[in-house]
Parts: C-alpha cells; sequence; structure tokens
C-alpha cells in the first residue's frame, strides 16, 4: 500500500472513529437524562449567579487530575458561551453577576458588557454587585438594570492612565547594552532597553491610544447610566468614590451586601431558586451538546493563539506569559485543515507578536489553510505587531473597540552583555573566521557595517511586512505604510484605517464562520477547540525544558538573547 492510500486510509479510520464517539456520547447524554429525570435530580430555578472574578483565560483550562471531578468552566470562551445559553434560556429569569478584581483587556470587557446587554434585550433582569470597583469592573456593572455597592466600598473610577517602564538605567548598572536598529517611527519596542524617557513619537502614540480607549469608556458609562458625555466625563474627574457619594451622584443604585442584593433579586423574580454559574454551565450544557451531538452535522475549529510568539514549541502559562510556538500552532493548523467535518476555523490571536521569523512561518499555515476552508479572525485584548502579521492572512478580521492592535513594524538587534562580564570576573576571547562571524555575539559591539547589515535585514522583513498587510486587507501599500511606521492602533482606530474589518468578539467571529459555511448564525454547531488542554504532569514536564521556566516569567528572554529580527508591540503599555 503506498503512502496516500495508507494516509487516506488512516484519515477514513479516525472519521469513523470520531462518528462511533458522537453516537456513543449521544446515547450516554440521552439514558442520563432520562436517569435524572426518574430520580428527580432536576431541581428548578430562575436566577443564574456569575463570578467575574480574577483571570479570564482564552485558551482552553488543562491541568485535569481526576477525569471524573466536575471543574469549573471559567476560560472566556465557556464564559461567552454560558452567557448566550443563558439569553436563550426560557426557564432564567434574571442573572446576578458578583464582579471584582477583573483582570481582562478592554476587549474582553467590551465583549462581556454586550453579552449582558444582550441578556437585558432576551428579557432578562440583569444585576450586578461590586465589592469594589475600578474602572473595568464599572465599564462592564454599567450594563446592568442595577449596580449594587458594597456599604464600605469605593467606586475607584478617575479616568485611564498609562504607567511605561525604562530599563535603560538599570541595564547600564549591570553592565548590559542593547544595540538595537528598528524600522518605523513609532516602533518604540526597544525604547526601554535604549532610553531613559519617552520619545516625542512614543508619546504621540500613547496619548492618542489612550484619548481613544477613554472616550469608549465614557461613551459605555454614559450609555448604560442614561447621561450625556460631558456629565460622565465630569464625573469621572471627581473620582474615585466612596459609596455613599457613589449613590447621590447615581454612578451605582444601591448599597447593598452581597447576600442583602440577592434576596432583593429574588424577592423581585417572585422567589425563583438561584443557581450557580458551575452547576448552571453543567446543566444547561449537557442540554446543548445533546441537541448537537443529534442535530449538527458540522463543526468549526477554535485555534487560541496566545502570547509571546516563538520558535519551536508553545509553553503554557499565564495569559501574559505564555508562548506560542510557531511548530505548534503548524502542527494545529494540519490537524485542522485535514479533518473533513471541520468546515472553518475560528483564529483567535491574542498576542503582541515575538519572533519576526516565527510569525512568518504561522502566517504561511494560516495562508494554507485558508486555501481548504474559511478562516475567521478574532483579535483579544492584544493582536499586534506579529500577532497582527499572522491575522492579515485570514478573512474576515474582527476585532473589539478596545483591542490593541496594528503595530506593523520590526526591530532588530541584540543584547551586549561584556559589561556584565567584567563585573561578574568573566571573560571571553572570540575567535572568528569571516568578516561579520561575531555580529551576534553578546561579548562583540556592533561595528558600523554591523549595524548596516542589521538595518538591511529589518528593511527586508518591514517591506515583507507592508507587503502581506496590503495583500490580505487589499490595500494599496501606501494606504498601509500610512498606517504602519510601527504606530499601534485601537480596534475602533484600525476599522477606519482598513486595518480590520469589523468591531465585534468571539460570538461575531463564530456567527460570521457559519455564514461563510452556509449555516444561518443561529445554528447550534459544534466548537472544537485548540490547542487541546494537557494534563498538569505534562505541563510540568514542559516548563522544565531548558529555558521553560525563564521563558514563562519572562517572554521576551528568547527574543533578546536568540531572536534577532522581532515583529513586537511596545509590551509595557498598561492603561488602569
Amino acid at each position: 500500500m503506498g503512502y496516500a492510500a495508507l494516509s487516506a486510509s488512516l484519515t477514513f479510520a479516525a472519521q469513523l472513529a470520531r462518528e462511533a464517539r458522537r453516537y456513543a456520547a449521544l446515547a450516554y447524554w440521552q439514558l442520563s437524562e432520562t436517569a435524572l429525570r426518574l430520580v428527580g435530580r432536576r431541581p428548578p430555578y430562575g436566577i443564574l449567579k456569575l463570578d467575574l472574578t480574577g483571570d479570564l483565560s482564552e485558551e482552553p483550562l488543562g491541568g485535569q487530575l481526576l477525569p471524573f471531578i466536575r471543574q469549573s468552566r471559567r476560560d472566556y470562551f465557556n464564559l461567552i458561551a454560558l452567557l448566550r445559553w443563558a439569553r436563550e434560556d426560557p426557564q432564567l429569569r434574571a442573572v446576578f453577576v458578583r464582579c471584582a478584581d477583573l483582570r481582562a483587556g478592554w476587549a474582553k470587557v467590551q465583549e462581556l458588557r454586550r453579552s449582558l446587554t444582550a441578556l437585558r434585550s432576551a428579557g432578562k433582569t440583569v444585576w450586578v454587585y461590586l465589592p469594589h470597583a475600578g474602572m473595568r469592573e464599572y465599564a462592564l456593572a454599567s450594563a446592568a438594570d442595577q449596580v449594587v455597592l458594597a456599604p464600605a466600598g469605593t467606586l475607584d473610577i478617575a479616568g485611564l492612565s498609562s504607567e511605561v517602564t525604562f530599563l535603560a538605567g538599570a541595564l547600564k548598572k549591570l553592565g548590559i547594552e542593547a544595540e538595537v536598529v528598528h524600522m518605523g517611527k513609532y516602533k518604540s519596542a526597544a525604547e526601554m532597553f535604549t532610553r531613559t524617557e519617552m520619545s516625542e513619537a512614543h508619546r504621540e502614540m500613547a496619548e492618542s491610544l489612550l484619548q481613544d480607549l477613554y472616550a469608549q469608556l465614557v461613551d459605555l458609562i454614559a450609555d448604560g447610566r442614561h447621561i450625556d458625555r460631558d456629565q460622565a466625563r465630569a464625573l469621572l474627574d471627581h473620582g474615585p468614590f466612596v459609596a455613599l457619594d457613589a449613590q447621590r451622584q447615581g454612578l451605582v443604585d444601591a448599597l447593598m451586601y452581597e447576600d442583602e442584593a440577592e434576596e432583593r433579586l429574588r424577592a423581585q423574580s417572585a422567589d425563583a431558586a438561584l443557581i450557580e454559574m458551575d452547576s448552571y454551565f453543567w446543566r444547561r450544557g449537557r442540554a446543548v451538546r445533546r441537541a448537537v451531538l443529534r442535530d449538527s452535522r458540522a463543526s468549526i475549529g477554535m485555534l487560541h493563539m496566545t502570547g509571546t510568539v516563538t520558535m519551536g514549541e508553545s509553553i503554557p502559562g499565564p495569559e501574559g506569559a505564555s508562548t506560542c510556538g510557531a511548530m505548534s500552532i503548524a502542527r494545529e493548523l494540519k490537524t485542522l485543515r485535514e479533518r473533513n467535518d471541520i468546515k472553518a476555523v475560528v483564529l483567535r490571536i491574542s498576542s503582541p507578536g515575538g519572533s519576526g521569523l516565527a510569525s512568518d512561518l504561522i502566517w504561511h499555515e494560516v495562508e494554507r489553510t485558508r486555501r481548504c476552508k474559511p478562516v475567521v479572525v478574532s483579535f483579544g485584548d492584544v493582536a499586534a505587531s506579529g500577532g497582527y502579521y499572522v491575522g492579515v492572512a485570514g478573512n474576515p478580521v474582527i476585532a473589539e473597540g478596545g483591542t490593541i492592535t496594528g503595530s506593523i513594524g520590526v526591530v532588530a538587534g541584540k543584547a551586549v552583555l561584556r559589561g556584565l562580564y567584567d563585573h561578574l570576573g568573566v571573560t571571553k576571547q572570540v575567535v572568528t573566521r569571516g568578516r561579520h562571524a561575531a555580529l551576534y555575539s553578546d561579548y562583540v559591539p556592533l561595528g558600523d557595517e554591523e549595524r548596516r547589515l542589521l538595518q538591511t535585514q529589518a528593511e527586508f522583513f518591514y517591506a515583507d511586512f507592508v507587503s502581506k498587510v496590503a495583500s490580505g486587507r487589499q490595500l494599496s501599500p501606501q494606504a498601509v505604510g500610512a498606517a504602519a511606521e510601527g504606530r499601534v492602533w485601537t480596534g475602533q482606530q484600525a476599522r477606519a484605517l482598513g486595518l480590520v474589518d469589523e468591531l465585534g468578539g468571539i460570538e461575531r467571529a463564530l456567527d460570521q464562520a457559519k455564514t461563510l459555511v452556509g449555516l444561518a448564525p443561529l445554528t447550534l454547531v459544534a466548537v472544537e477547540r485548540y490547542p487541546k488542554p494537557r494534563r498538569l504532569w505534562k505541563v510540568s514536564l514542559r516548563l522544565n525544558q531548558p529555558h521553560g521556566q525563564l521563558s514563562t516569567l519572562f517572554p521576551w528572554w528568547q527574543l533578546l538573547t536568540r531572536e534577532r529580527i522581532w515583529a513586537v508591540l511596545p509590551f509595557h503599555f498598561r492603561f488602569f
């Protein structure tokens, strides 16, 4: 048997196995539902309680030790799915949201807020309880029918600020010198290593981002609290507020403790029973999965590309410290291409970029996949530089208004550690053959000729970056050039420039994927997510590989020490 015939046979066998598992799962759900009804384990409910706190992971949560233990489903995709199920659930009357210490970017906040608004439009009452709140929590809460603050809580809203950290002084004390060249006057990613303050272009970009995000947040608060924009700005200028002042100013509706707010909502909902978030996901999810197994013949693959882009394998970790490896992403895309039952792919990107080469290799794999089936791109909180580079291979490209994106530019260079070695009493002797053999040595500084060579590499990559954006977005090179120069944009600004197609989140991307394969947006489909969650022992082994722990804690390590061309966001933008 030839290789092609063997490959076809294996593919067919895999499809048969998937169908067998599908029918077995359907039989299991039907028997389970029958058994549960017989023993009366389906108590009624009317109010869903959600807990929105802490991190909302982009990727499927892993780390399961025992498969029979029910786990929390609080990753972001499952949360959005749960909110959609809730608004379509005729049994549900109200939703009670407890929101505190929400560690999510503005894109996630905007989509979650849209989901709460959709719940209200579907006739559900929405209350949000805030023990205390900053701008993120309050922007989300402003979509509710009632905003309740703890009597001793603080409404810590006073606008937005951005802090930028510069390490040049510290590096100098350590004897480390960063030698870099960059393409694009706004490409300020390396400034933290080479300067002690913002360049003029860097400040201009930061001011523009902050202004646009602030205007978006003012609009959300004004719409949610039914006040005009000037009044919303004036209130923010007088923040933060203690609880009583927040109520007097009309920013919150009531001051109560959590149990009191729950009881008040139950009383207004005819004493409806309350169901917790995890129980609801388990219970409502069973019904949805059963319907999908029974009725759906199409699947959509969702591939999460999260963290700094690097060569090699992906490394899991907290969202801001994980890496997405070109080898891992290519392997997942190959699987998605070859599965005939997966009709479309949603590529969810939440990445500030990283290695230029790795970004290009992933771009190529996305292009290959798009020749086989539709690839819809959804940008998360950040999809910039290398993250944006990959995204332009798909169509359409969807971002939230608060997404940080663009940054079409490139940085090249290296860290010279000779001064650090001198402090430590370490010496090196470099023996070379070839005029530029020591170009990448961390002991030998760049000469004028070596700097010109790096500049040539950066110019080549930048021209290719602009060309790929122009082709993928169907824009002229001149239009892309005007939006490039390394400048970072909000999703709202990027849409006006033609860098993205429309504003929306994961829900919108899935609806678009359905439309592209001839399905109505409300059609139930199975969504298979990649990468698959790892078991805890596999995660532990991965983190113990060379550079694993250091890369997880400091994803730029490989860029500084191993990569020479970086397509990366000025990652130190932080908005409070």
